[in-house]
């Protein structure tokens, strides 16, 4: 199973024990990360750009030590590796600044060729969320879902999370028409009510359901912070799936991350979206009690030899 995952990824800068550390990530990458790691047997791309730089490279050799493969990671000769810097309080919720205007991922578009569009073609899977559609340029977007058209032509299944950032948007009413396009193409979407209670002052699941209806969707997979996770199949059968709460909240920063990437690779496996949900909250509870978006391999893999 061949699975490619589109956004950008950058270096991240985190305060651990008083230490500033650097790492890398970026919320479609952190799920690339978090499904090869969970289920090594499947093939994960990352699928962006980035600079020529000396941070850059070491992103790329990042990647290729969690056994990612980098052939769909382009280089651009001008552009760099954004960055981004995290804050976390006493409840472990965060906050960011960002570094990221002349990011590489923002064009990687204009670095595909044709025989790279070929080979995307040979994917199984494609996921990507809302900050990639706003880190694109916008004048790109129109070729970026003539791509992922063409790639769910191809068989591929289209993944979307529309994990919503308004700070990356100038406007509200072209973001929900944005976004709208993505729900048309997507076979499995992942939203969140919180975006949604943003974006169109939603405060229930049902509205979220209701809205969504039109769309057709195989798996529609709503979250709702620490409440229970609702599913809608492609034939509108509704079923919930009760989370059990995490104490010891160290840092949330990669929890809806590391969730898409488990369930998509446990749900592609097993097509059981119930047990995939489990899964994939598990491997969140997990992430979401050590700091980074990014939990140490080796520490990791314990947890799924252990818990999974």
């Amino acid at each position: 199973m061949r699975i490619g995952f589109i956004g950008e990824c950058m270096a991240e800068l985190k305060k651990v024990d008083g230490v500033l550390s650097e790492g890398f990530a970026g919320d479609t990458f952190n799920s690339a990360v978090y499904l090869k790691r969970t289920f090594p047997e499947f093939e994960s791309y990352f699928i962006s750009a980035v600079g020529a730089d000396v941070l850059s490279q070491e992103m790329v050799a990042f990647t290729r030590s969690e056994s990612i493969d980098a052939r769909f990671l382009f280089t651009h000769p001008e552009k760099h590796l954004g960055l981004y810097r995290i804050y976390t309080d006493d409840q472990g919720e965060r906050s960011f600044t960002y570094w990221r205007n002349d990011s590489a991922a923002k064009c990687f578009m204009s670095l595909l060729k044709p025989d790279d569009i070929s080979s995307l073609e040979d994917l199984d899977a494609i996921l990507f969320s809302g900050i990639t559609l706003a880190v694109l340029h916008q004048y790109e977007l129109n070729e970026f879902f003539s791509l992922v058209n063409r790639l769910k032509e191809s068989g591929a299944t289209i993944v979307f999370d529309i994990n919503h950032r308004p700070a990356l948007w100038k406007g509200r009413d072209d973001v929900l028409a944005i976004y709208e396009r993505a729900f048309d193409l997507a076979d499995i979407t992942l939203p969140g009510v919180e975006d949604f209670n943003f974006l169109y002052g939603f405060s229930t699941v049902q509205e979220v359901v209701r809205f969504l209806a039109p769309f057709k969707f195989k798996q529609l997979v709503i979250k709702n912070g620490s409440e229970a996770v609702t599913l809608v199949d492609e034939q509108g059968n509704t079923s919930q799936v009760t989370l059990t709460p995490v104490s010891n909240v160290v840092d949330t920063t990669s929890a809806g991350d590391a969730f898409n990437g488990v369930f998509l690779g446990a749900y592609l496996k097993s097509n059981n979206a119930y047990e995939s949900v489990i899964k994939a909250s598990k491997c969140a509870g997990f992430v979401i009690q050590h700091p980074g978006a990014i939990v140490d391999a080796n520490t990791y893999r314990l947890f799924v030899r252990q818990s999974l």
